[in-house]
């Protein structure tokens, strides 16, 4: 028996939109682009766009980009070019993917999100543990590093090409800024309970550089998830 968030749905009558309704599971809240208001995104963590029936513009593109809501979005397109596109987070889907297929990405998007989740927090019990300081930025940057590792383990190879720019884009400062806050938690948590550390990492050990800590603690947490 179909939920009323999948009958919302088929309102669009579309082959397709609706098919993707009776796939996908009842968490998803799936809406036309007629149906859609403000309050879909502040009730629901998943929504799913019909947009095959109307034309995007640049009004609904900049209300659904505009990041100010928590919610995974999802857009069907009519044809489109490219088949999906992945802007501001929200990923844009041509319904000529076809039915199962789009299905199958939906569902992989959201297995990594929950992913993404398990990781930050497994991250955030592990420092705490170790006696890092929440209210510092570094431990917010750790968390973040390491769970980025975790999802994309050859990042490890690219802390300053790559890792640390990725954090530094998203928080609005410099890689530099980054890296010293990061080794600032570290040193701090090492200097207050350096028998923590050594408990971690199963040996004595000096005080660890950010890459040696960052790259146990993300194969350490991997191993436990994966």
């Amino acid at each position: 028996m179909m939920d009323f968030k999948t009958k919302m749905f088929i309102k669009s009558q579309n082959a397709v939109g609706t098919e993707i309704a009776s796939e996908l599971s009842g968490d998803i809240c799936a809406v036309t682009r007629r149906n859609l208001s403000s309050e879909i995104f502040e009730k629901n963590n998943i929504v799913l766009i019909d947009n095959t029936t109307d034309d995007m513009d640049e009004s609904f593109e900049s209300f659904i980009l505009s990041g100010k809501t928590s919610a995974k979005i999802f857009v069907l397109m009519n044809e489109s070019e490219p088949l999906i596109s992945d802007k501001n987070g929200v990923l844009f889907i041509s319904k000529s993917l076809g039915t199962e297929n789009i299905c199958e990405l939906v569902r992989y998007c959201l297995n990594v999100g929950n992913s993404r989740k398990q990781a930050e927090k497994a991250v955030s019990k592990t420092l705490l543990n170790m006696g890092f300081q929440a209210h510092l930025r570094g431990y917010r940057y750790i968390i973040e590093i390491i769970s980025t590792v975790v999802e994309n383990p050859e990042l490890i190879y690219s802390f300053t090409q790559k890792l640390y720019p990725i954090i530094a884009e998203k928080h609005n400062v410099t890689p530099l800024s980054v890296e010293r806050s990061v080794r600032h938690s570290i040193e701090l948590a090492y200097d207050r309970n350096y028998r923590k550390f050594e408990e971690f990492f199963g040996y004595p050990l000096q005080k660890p550089t950010n890459t040696e800590f960052i790259s146990f603690c993300a194969e350490k947490i991997r191993m436990e998830l994966f």
